[in-house]
């Protein structure tokens, strides 16, 4: 069965065996079809050879974080953050350690908010009139029903985008298999190229908020969709009470965690 596939030493590398029990129909779907152990075989050999973000571990970590009924929401960004930081703990130790940690947009460093997330937080305290989040982890979004899913679950180190092509197949087999799943999700799409994969799997527009990506350097392009002032947590809410579900508590982040 799949979890004795699951258990097999390539997918224990990803700690595919810890997914949440609902994921395992959709990654025995995938285990089937030739690419997939073609794909983490890949990833794999990355890993040996390259710096790759997030930890080899935390690739599928949000498949352990959410069960597939408890998504609502799905935010779709690009790729893992691509570089290290200094870790320090409370002890006087520190260590260097990917600011990836598997989730979309989130990092591991306390109180290390990079460029996009504070134009992502910025936008969010504009809409409830309240200041910024300062903490980057945002595993509280996820137990509040947001899949925040990159396009590459992985990335070279300072290489942005060198995964992405590796990535295409899977990515495009889950949006589409949570889409059929539950057509009804509403779907954050920021920048281009996250715009191009809601046409191609055929995302409706009714749950569909499309803006400019929140980076800086693409955060203000356009005349139109720009992402300052596009509203998407409360246009969020909207489309959730409008289909009979609860908001999402977007200011639920908690503080930075003292180590």
């Amino acid at each position: 069965m799949v979890q004795t596939i699951l258990d097999e030493p390539l997918y224990q590398k990803f700690n595919l065996h810890l997914i949440e029990k609902s994921w395992i129909e959709f990654f025995q779907e995938q285990i089937k079809q030739k690419y997939f152990p073609d794909l983490l075989t890949q990833i794999d050999n990355e890993y040996q050879n390259r710096r790759c973000c997030p930890s080899q571990k935390d690739v599928f970590r949000l498949f352990q974080e959410i069960s597939l009924p408890q998504i609502k929401v799905v935010i779709l960004g690009q790729d893992p953050y691509h570089q290290s930081e200094l870790i320090k703990h409370r002890d006087g130790s520190a260590e260097k350690r990917w600011v990836a940690d598997g989730i979309a947009f989130s990092t591991q460093k306390p109180g290390y908010i990079p460029a996009t997330l504070q134009n992502i937080f910025l936008e969010l305290g504009r809409e409830f009139d309240c200041p910024p989040p300062t903490s980057s982890n945002l595993l509280p979004w996820v137990k509040e029903g947001v899949f925040l899913l990159n396009t590459a679950l992985t990335v070279q180190k300072s290489e942005p985008l060198s995964h992405m092509e590796l990535w295409e197949e899977f990515t495009y087999s889950l949006i589409k298999y949570l889409n059929n799943y539950n057509p009804e999700l509403v779907w954050i799409f920021w920048g281009k190229k996250a715009e191009l994969i809601k046409n191609e799997c055929q995302i409706a527009d009714k749950f569909s908020i499309i803006s400019t990506h929140p980076s800086p350097f693409s955060v203000n392009l356009g005349v139109k969709h720009k992402f300052f002032g596009s509203k998407p947590f409360s246009r969020v809410n909207n489309l959730l009470i409008e289909t009979g579900k609860n908001p999402v508590n977007w200011l639920s982040i908690e503080k930075p965690a003292i180590k």
